[in-house]
């Protein structure tokens, strides 16, 4: 059996079934080591990930304390000065205005950017990139933007495993590499890359040119569109979705839906 070379590139990090996968199956003790690392650095992001969505929950440090299996004051060392920081506001621009019209952002629009977050940190990512606000607006289950993905045969699971590929695939990734992150990132607070950014603000034009005064997640999946080069459409069109098809649905979709059928505003 030959030993596995020290320059051999190693297994990116990312969904923790699949590396507990690769723990087993590995042949080669190094390789097997290096896929726990990668595992435990996973599951770590994960813990904090789940620490703060119990905390928002109401959650006690010493419910906490008892799910992970430590002490109270072990939890509170580890998780809450993160914590403290991941709540404070942030500092990344997110303009909620497009030539003098202003916009409401609705609830269902934060949580998918929310949700995106959690993406990029699941496969620790130091970016949130397009194929990750996809990801985010297929966990927001309620809008129009799941409805119409889902309905064109588009699953959160598959959108993952074409943004993992992509991921190995390229030298480098254009959508998270782009600049170091700013001071006041977090795992649980990532920064956008410079084309995800560019969706949220194309997001907000998309509401001004349909006439809305307030910005949904059909906005931010039509942003998704307009770049033909990014990670988002390559995973619709590895799917064969194109964004002709996903534009065609969504706008049946939304000329299907009566007033009373919106969101309501969300003006917190």
């Amino acid at each position: 059996m030959t030993p596995t070379s020290p320059s051999a590139p190693r297994a990116p990090q990312g969904d923790p079934v699949r590396l507990a996968r690769q723990v087993a199956s590995a042949l080669e003790p190094t390789e097997s080591l290096r896929a726990i690392a990668d595992l435990r650095k996973s599951l770590d992001a994960l813990e904090i990930l789940r620490v703060d969505a119990a905390l928002q929950a109401g959650c006690s440090w010493r419910v906490i304390a008892e799910a992970l299996g430590i002490s109270r004051q072990a939890a509170h060392r580890k998780h809450a000065a993160r914590a403290a920081a991941a709540a404070a506001p942030s500092q990344e621009a997110q303009p909620s205005s497009v030539a003098g019209n202003q916009l409401v952002i609705v609830g269902p629009a934060r949580v998918a950017v929310v949700l995106a977050r959690q993406e990029a940190a699941i496969v620790q990512s130091r970016r949130v990139g397009t194929d990750h606000l996809l990801s985010g607006l297929l966990r927001e289950r309620e809008g129009a933007a799941a409805a119409v993905l889902t309905g064109l045969g588009a699953t959160l699971e598959k959108v993952r495993h074409c943004s993992q590929v992509s991921a190995e695939h390229e030298r480098g990734d254009p959508e998270t590499e782009d600049l170091t992150p700013p001071s006041w990132a977090t795992p649980t607070r990532l920064p956008f890359s410079r084309r995800g950014h560019q969706a949220l603000e194309q997001s907000l034009r998309e509401a001004v040119r349909l006439g809305d005064d307030r910005l949904d997640v059909e906005h931010l999946l039509l942003a998704l569109l307009r770049d033909p080069t990014s990670r988002a459409v390559g995973c619709l069109e590895h799917l064969r979705i194109t964004p002709a098809m996903v534009e065609q649905e969504l706008l049946s979709l939304r000329l299907r839906r009566s007033p009373a059928e919106r969101p309501p505003l969300d003006t917190t």
